[in-house]
């Protein structure tokens, strides 16, 4: 079976801000559409199956600049959404640690088990995306496909693939905007071949245009 590239959107104007993006509808950046056409560069010379989506709109305008290489259309998956933050949306961290300091520090313990106030856990996400990943090593069993989803749906899939405690996705993953992980199936599950990778994002005598929030 073929590789499947999941990918995190890139940068919004609430990544660059700092703020907790979860079911929030925000654009991209101007530096996340120069993201997303280097993240189309990267893949212009791979035979592309299928490209899935998030349906917020900085996964969806990320597949879109993609897809317009291969001259495919992207199909939204609604488990792909980000993880609800609920109460938290739109906070930065120090005003998160400001306003609800006790339960922010039961849910950074274990964010697997534990959700924001009126937002989702770990686990509940990931209980959604696991029939996805079902799904497309059924109907796509030679690979080549894309998935634009998101941080936190990301670092839960990692963990999946690697059997790691999803409490410990904050504190053991880094999922930079842009960046790229592969994962392939192998029985009786699946294994991960790439994390994070952002290096078509650099041109040369830079750094890498990417800006990455706390959480």
């Amino acid at each position: 079976m073929g590789p499947f590239y999941w990918v995190r959107h890139a940068e919004s104007d609430w990544n660059a801000a700092n703020r907790l993006c979860g079911r929030t509808d925000v654009a991209l950046s101007e530096m996340g559409r120069l993201q997303a056409r280097r993240l189309a560069e990267r893949f212009a010379a791979l035979p592309v199956e299928a490209l899935y989506t998030s349906p917020l709109r900085r996964a969806v305008e990320t597949a879109e600049i993609i897809a317009e290489r291969h001259g495919i259309q992207p199909v939204v998956e609604p488990s792909l959404v980000e993880l609800n933050y609920g109460a938290w949306e739109g906070m930065t961290f120090a005003e998160i640690m400001h306003r609800d300091g006790e339960n922010f520090r039961a849910w950074d313990a274990d964010p697997g088990a534990v959700a924001p106030p009126g937002g989702e856990s770990g686990e509940e996400a990931l209980a959604r995306i696991t029939p996805f990943l079902d799904m497309l090593r059924t109907r796509h069993p030679q690979g080549n496909v894309v998935v634009v989803s998101h941080k936190t749906i990301s670092r839960l899939i990692v963990c999946h693939v690697l059997g790691l405690s999803l409490s410990e996705y904050r504190r053991r993953l880094t999922m930079d905007n842009a960046a790229v992980s592969i994962i392939q199936p192998e029985e009786p599950g699946w294994r991960l071949v790439l994390l994070n990778d952002i290096s078509h994002l650099a041109v040369p005598g830079t750094s890498p245009p990417t800006a990455d929030g706390a959480f």
